[in-house]
């Protein structure tokens, strides 16, 4: 087994839907960051598959973020969550002005890919442990069940076949 510079972190199944989420956000990242050393045609695929994500997944994520966190977390966390929430939203209204250019550029590109990843790390490696750390059960029990919801209605529920929402309701 490789060693890993951050071991796999266990959630509580509360948390375990967003952690997903957070995995087609890395990519989209990853391909965007990757896509700016490459040429024109790979930089307008890139953008376009974060864009694609943005639409039907990301923008949606970080408004059932917001709602779900509002007031469950300390005030600074919300302040940066928000924030940052703020600016990868700029970030994703820049990208969608750029998918016409020609040429999308990669200093751009990077931006928005880097700002994207930083932000999903920050949840994952901090926040989402204090959220754990600081709720009580059934509170992370009522989130569990938002959560079940919110799986249920992304795209990938339907890929694998999954209804989130009627697991947690008969577990």
């Amino acid at each position: 087994m490789p060693d890993f510079e951050h071991a796999p972190i266990k959630r509580h199944e509360a948390l375990v839907p967003l952690s997903r989420d957070h995995f087609t956000g890395l990519v989209r990242a990853q391909r965007l960051i990757k896509s700016t050393h490459e040429d024109r045609v790979a930089r307008h695929k890139a953008l376009a598959g974060f864009l694609d994500a943005w639409n039907s997944e990301i923008a949606a994520h970080f408004d059932d973020e917001e709602r779900l966190f509002k007031g469950k977390i300390s005030g600074e966390d919300e302040q940066r969550l928000l924030r940052e929430h703020k600016e990868i939203r700029a970030l994703a209204k820049e990208a969608a002005e750029m998918r016409s250019s020609i040429d999308p550029s990669p200093e751009r590109l990077k931006r928005i890919g880097v700002a994207l990843r930083d932000h999903i790390r920050w949840e994952e490696r901090e926040l989402f442990g204090r959220v754990e750390a600081s709720a009580c059960e059934e509170q992370l029990n009522e989130m569990a069940r938002e959560t079940a919801k919110i799986e249920a209605s992304r795209p990938r529920s339907k890929v694998y076949g999954q209804d989130a929402a009627d697991s947690i309701e008969d577990g």
